[in-house]
């Protein structure tokens, strides 16, 4: 064996054990990566390649707070120079992989509060995403790709980077760019990033075991037998199961007046259905599926569309307030959402999954509510008069999902209890 090989190994295997050590520290180590997700595994946790060094991906997206900003006294993430800011808050990467390729017909899809990475560039809207970051002035602030993969030449897993893409292949600038963001891709659809080993996931597998039917299970109902509802309500204190039937209930006609028979409608687009995981074969698209699901991806908490939820201007976001090169409309800048690249979708934003949501605050696009509680209380009574501002984007504001749905201060803390039950990491 060369001595350049034996360098590989070894390197690889020391590496290996840091980032373990790591993970094992917060509860999120995992076994067996392939080679390039091992390589994607340095590159997602690499401060080196910012500019100056400083910031990697897991800077704005931290395994141990949800995959999201660990700073939640910011709206949005600071970028590697002080006092430059993103206009958006950090979206989650956990469960990231389960979003398909942008359509453009049905308007789903695609990564980014707007779908901007489609999956058309690298055939993954992963590593569509991943091409970004780097080279953003208010995020990684390096100045071209050849400077990343200086960075990436010049680090200790160098010779990994040749043993996955080949020999030479940090010769090539904008190919080896492209391996980096695919590399990255990789290791963001391993377990790590789809754990399903919340509260709400046990429950969901000792009920399938106990001969649930597989929806009743899923959304706590008894529409074929009583086993989804029986073994509901052992694992769930009362208030979590309160919180889970009105989250499942898609009853609600928005007047104001939570009548019997009503629930909160969470459910019509932080769906609980069970994926096909055909799709993601099909585009050769790695995704985890449990091995107690019976082959089936569980709920992820979203249809993958876009929804103008009627959020408040933040003024207290620090990107309307930064130097004029990089917001040149200064604080009176709009974000517009999917509506800067689609017409007609002016303020409509990408519903995020719910998985882990209580460890990801701030919340929603510009970061406006600080609790899961705010932003809760924000569907119920948006509408209502002299509670909250107006919108930033007045088109499209859904008024007939959410807005007044009349549900109690008590209704508000039952669903923020069961949503804290998606949270990874439960142990009985």
């Amino acid at each position: 064996m060369s001595k350049n090989l034996k360098r590989v190994f070894l390197f690889a295997a020391l590496a290996t054990l840091a980032l373990a050590l790591v993970l094992v520290g917060q509860g999120l180590a995992q076994d067996g990566l392939t080679p390039v997700e091992e390589l994607g595994s340095f590159l997602y946790f690499d401060e080196n390649l910012s500019e100056p060094s400083g910031q990697s991906c897991a800077s704005c997206h931290d395994p141990g707070f949800g995959f999201a900003d660990p700073d939640r006294g910011l709206p949005v993430s600071e970028g590697v120079i002080l006092g430059r800011f993103g206009d958006r808050n950090s979206p989650s990467s956990a469960y990231a992989m389960y979003a398909p390729h942008w359509d453009p017909l049905e308007e789903i899809g695609g990564q980014f509060w707007d779908g901007r990475a489609t999956g058309d560039e690298l055939g993954d809207p992963l590593a569509d995403q991943a091409l970004g970051p780097f080279l953003n002035l208010v995020e990684m602030n390096n100045l071209s790709k050849a400077q990343v993969i200086a960075d990436v030449a010049a680090s200790d897993y160098a010779d990994l980077f040749e043993q996955v893409w080949g020999e030479g292949a940090l010769d090539d600038v904008e190919e080896a760019y492209d391996q980096v963001a695919l590399s990255i891709a990789a290791f963001e659809r391993t377990e790590l990033f789809g754990q399903f080993s919340s509260k709400y996931d046990h429950y969901l597998e000792a009920c399938l075991a106990g001969g649930g039917d597989r929806d009743d299970c899923a959304k706590g109902t008894d529409v074929v037998n009583d086993v989804a509802i029986t073994l509901g309500k052992k694992f769930f204190t009362k208030k979590e199961w309160a919180g889970f039937q009105l989250f499942m209930n898609e009853a609600n006609d928005n007047d104001g007046v939570l009548a019997g028979g009503e629930g909160a409608a969470c459910v019509l687009c932080h769906v609980a259905d069970w994926i096909d995981p055909t799709y993601y074969e099909d585009h050769d698209l790695n995704v985890q599926v449990p091995t107690w699901s019976d082959g089936m991806i569980p709920p992820v908490f979203t249809d993958f569309t876009y929804d103008n939820l009627g959020v408040p201007k933040n003024w207290d976001n620090p990107f309307l307030y930064q130097s004029l090169e990089f917001n040149p409309e200064g604080p009176d800048y709009v974000d517009y959402g999917l509506g800067n690249r689609v017409d007609g979708a002016d303020g409509m934003f990408k519903v995020m999954t719910l998985r882990n949501i209580h460890q990801t605050a701030p919340y929603a696009h510009n970061g406006f509510f600080k609790k899961l509680e705010d932003i809760t209380a924000f569907y119920n009574t948006r509408d209502v008069p002299g509670m909250w501002p107006g919108p930033e984007v007045s088109d499209n504001v859904n008024d007939e999902e959410l807005g007044n749905l009349g549900l109690s201060d008590k209704d508000v803390e039952a669903l923020v209890k069961f949503m804290k039950t998606l949270t990874d990491g439960w142990v009985p």
